[in-house]
């Protein structure tokens, strides 16, 4: 080996490559000095042979400086580039302490960047203009014909134990960066979010479990004491139908048991349903602007002039339900900003606010804010969740299942209220009371009120009928059940138990059924229409006006003429009625001008899936559009709902930070430990990962190109340089295990045709190997497009 190799012109090399871009400057052969006028031609002719170049660089340049931050541009170009800088300089080292005649160190791919390539002895140094990697070109690495088998210094000189040592290179360094950067971050402190229920999915894999908002996740299948991010990786590699074991901590009680994550329609990979918990901070960010509220919520309605709620404001105080004409009380915590809500939905509640990085203050009231309705009312489904343990499963309701002994869930035929103090009765029925039928016997018909049965608005019925109740309370329910060779109808008791009315549950994905939680169960709503209002807004419903496609297609033909450019104008009265089935929606919400904005068509709307549209609706819509099918018609109106003052909301259009927590390391030896067993943990997330990805649990969808990579590592480094630097730890660690697989252009695909070497005696015929390189380069280049269209899919049309 020798030690020199890299210092200046020692060992040249006698058949430079096109790689060895740097080249020594003319020299006028009469005096052995340099030539000047020919230096002045060659780097003129340099200019006219690279202005392809120099204008894509100086138009990149100039974009940064006018849409992006030119500091966080270049924190992402130094991260994302030290990564690949360092996964080369393994290769690199390894290459030179094993005496290996290295061409080329480049980062990135093609022809130089101007101004980035230098040859330096043996060895050209260069940045490549396509940034999708690297890589360093050895003698004898490729197909250098005889110079490769005559040169000591050749890779392929090299044992098979100094080969596999100089392969692997890259991805330890990769591994050792991701250490350091985890261990940096832990020494500084991390934001950490708790694995505490904010939010549950109705019906979701937690629910039925039995967790609840509010409880904190102690241990998931082998990891104890996790946080909110050690448990999607967890999840998402669970198999089909998999029980995984959870613990769980509620108030001092701790819980145990098993939960099935479930991928259902809409879902690319198995979830548990469930959200991090919220702080009593206002969202705000530190170079994003962002709203703390919702446009036309009565949140963003609160205040005057200057006093607004603002990004990063911390609720102190608020309105006390005990008394709420007196002064306002401190606020513990979210959980008791909740349920101040809840038991003030249909009150005005006053806020006071701490503002960010000052000691001011600041008071606003904000109005009630509550449901919107449509005028129509939705078809009951079936049940299609219980949840474990709860009334409904002891009661004997049976839920849909799909598995091995499927079979179809019972459905809501009427809820009937037990006496009140008068004697008097509320029935909830879908459709007419039929007395002579046994399931709706009583002995005093007159004393009973029947209502419809709504199957949005039981879940708020329930909760306001139980509000007075201190334990659970006898009510009856009526069902259909599917039963061979007919349907039969059951009526039995059940215990309705009002203490779920302050956990914070929603229809979260596409295919979320509705739950009553104080009964433990929850059903689809189906997207008919059982029945119309007089007088609301399906009833005074109007046909929407048409649009043209926006396609570049189709703008060039109507830039020609070829196509028309009249749409039909809407407005055309146009009533909804009983049986209407709804087959898409469209959302509109307010924008930060306050005027309507239309989002993307929901163009496969499955008919049991009007749970999660309502809820969208609910959140923060101003008007939806649906395309409904009458028969064989079908047109597209717009409805814009109406306040139903029976039906106060607690969300009054507040947007709250995430909870976190400091995770921090007392020493070095600490981080060490903590860096450690984050990077271990990583790689076999990343192993699992794809193994379910593989299985068909985890969607391909899921995966992420570089410009994703850039988008996040952007945001992150303007926002949060710790976080930015744990993800670039976490992008290391990936980059180590993705570039091991054992795919042929790949330093795994390399490894495994080393290890064929060293167990066969012999190099593996060099057809074999052609091939196979050809065949891994195929893949990589069609996996790059795969994700390429992901990643502009995100970026720019707003796909999932």
């Amino acid at each position: 080996m020798d030690p020199n190799a890299n210092a200046g012109p020692v060992n040249p090399d006698p058949n430079p490559k096109p790689d060895d871009v740097a080249r020594p400057g003319p020299v006028d052969p009469t005096t052995g000095q340099p030539d000047h006028a020919a230096e002045t031609a060659e780097l003129k002719g340099w200019f006219r042979e690279n202005a392809v170049s120099l204008a894509i660089t100086a138009a990149v340049v100039a974009l940064v400086c006018v849409y992006l931050d030119p500091i966080d541009t270049l924190k992402v170009v130094f991260g994302l580039g030290l990564v690949i800088f360092i996964h080369e300089l393994g290769h690199f080292l390894a290459a030179k302490w094993c005496d290996v005649h290295v061409r080329t160190f480049s980062i990135g791919f093609g022809p130089a960047v101007p101004f980035c390539s230098y040859k330096w002895g043996e060895t050209t140094y260069m940045v490549g203009i396509i940034p999708l990697g690297g890589y360093v070109a050895m003698v004898g690495e490729g197909e250098d014909g005889e110079e490769a088998e005559e040169d000591p210094r050749s890779f392929r000189k090299k044992t098979v134990g100094q080969r596999m040592l100089i392969i692997s290179a890259g991805v330890i360094m990769n591994i050792i960066l991701g250490l350091a950067c985890f261990m940096a971050v832990y020494l500084h402190g991390v934001q950490e979010k708790p694995a505490t229920l904010g939010y549950a999915e109705s019906g979701g894999a937690a629910w039925r479990a039995g967790l609840r908002t509010g409880d904190t996740i102690t241990q998931i299948g082998s990891r104890t004491d996790p946080w909110f991010n050690d448990v999607r990786p967890i999840v998402m590699s669970s198999g089909k139908d998999e029980l995984v074991p959870i613990k769980w901590r509620r108030g001092g009680t701790e819980f145990e048991g098993t939960v099935t994550p479930i991928r259902d329609d809409g879902q690319r990979f198995p979830q548990l349903g469930i959200s991090p918990p919220s702080k009593l901070e206002l969202i705000s960010g530190v170079k994003q602007k962002v709203r703390p509220y919702y446009p036309g919520s009565p949140a963003a309605a609160a205040g005057t002039g200057d006093t607004k709620f603002e990004p990063g404001d911390k609720v102190v105080k608020m309105t006390d339900p005990a008394n709420p004409k007196g002064p306002l009380t401190p606020v513990a915590d979210f959980n008791d900003y909740h349920t101040r809500a809840v038991l003030l939905a249909k009150d005005e509640i006053a806020f006071e606010v701490k503002r960010k990085g000052s000691d001011d203050t600041a008071t606003l009231t904000v109005k009630p804010a509550f449901r919107h309705d449509l005028g129509m009312r939705m078809r009951m489904g079936e049940v299609v969740a219980l949840r474990k343990g709860g009334p409904a499963a002891a009661a004997g309701v049976v839920a849909r299942n799909e598995g091995a002994d499927p079979r179809h869930g019972d459905k809501i035929k009427a809820v009937l209220l037990p006496p009140d103090a008068a004697g008097k009765r509320v029935w909830y029925v879908a459709g007419e009371v039929d007395w002579a039928k046994p399931e709706f016997k009583t002995e005093n018909p007159k004393a009973v009120e029947v209502r419809a049965l709504d199957p949005l608005l039981l879940p708020h019925q329930l909760n306001a009928w139980g509000a007075t109740k201190t334990e659970p309370t006898e009510i009856e329910l009526i069902v259909g059940r599917a039963a061979h060779p007919t349907d039969t109808t059951a009526r039995f008791p059940i215990k309705f138990d009002p203490s779920f009315r302050f956990d914070r549950e929603a229809a979260l994905n596409p295919n979320s059924p509705l739950a009553v939680s104080g009964l433990g169960l929850a059903y689809w709503v189906e997207a008919f229409v059982d029945e119309v209002a007089p007088g609301g807004p399906a009833a005074g419903a109007t046909t929407t006006a048409g649009e043209l496609p926006t396609g570049l297609y189709y703008k060039a033909r109507r830039f020609v003429g070829i196509d028309g450019r009249d749409v039909a104008p809407g407005g055309e009265h146009k009533p909804l009625q009983k049986n209407d089935v709804i087959t898409a929606v469209r959302f509109k919400a307010t924008g930060d001008d306050g005027t309507l904005r239309a989002g993307a068509w929901k163009d496969d709307l499955k008919p049991q899936q009007w749970a999660s549209a309502d809820t969208v609706f609910q959140n923060n819509a101003a008007e939806i559009d649906l395309r409904v099918k009458r028969g064989t018609e079908e047109f597209t109106v717009t409805l814009k709902g109406r306040p139903h003052a029976e039906f106060a909301t607690d969300d009054r259009g507040l947007v709250f930070q995430a909870e976190s927590q400091i995770q921090k390391a007392g020493s070095v030896g600490e981080a060490l430990t903590l860096g450690g067993r984050r990077t271990l943990r990583f790689i076999k997330e990343v192993y699992m990962n794809l193994y379910a990805m593989i299985a068909g649990r985890v969607s391909a969808k899921t995966m992420s190109g570089p410009l994703t990579i850039a988008n996040v590592s952007y945001r992150l480094a303007g926002e949060d340089f710790w976080q930015f630097l744990l993800f670039l730890g976490m992008i290391s660690v990936n980059l180590a295990v993705v570039n091991f697989l054992p795919i042929p252009v790949l330093d795994g695909g390399h490894m495994v045709f080393l290890i064929l070497e060293k167990v066969l005696g012999r190099p593996v015929p060099e057809r074999v190997f052609a091939f196979a390189m050809y065949l891994g380069l195929f893949l990589i280049l069609m996996l790059m497009v795969f994700v390429l269209f992901l990643d502009v899919g995100r970026l720019f049309f707003g796909m999932n």
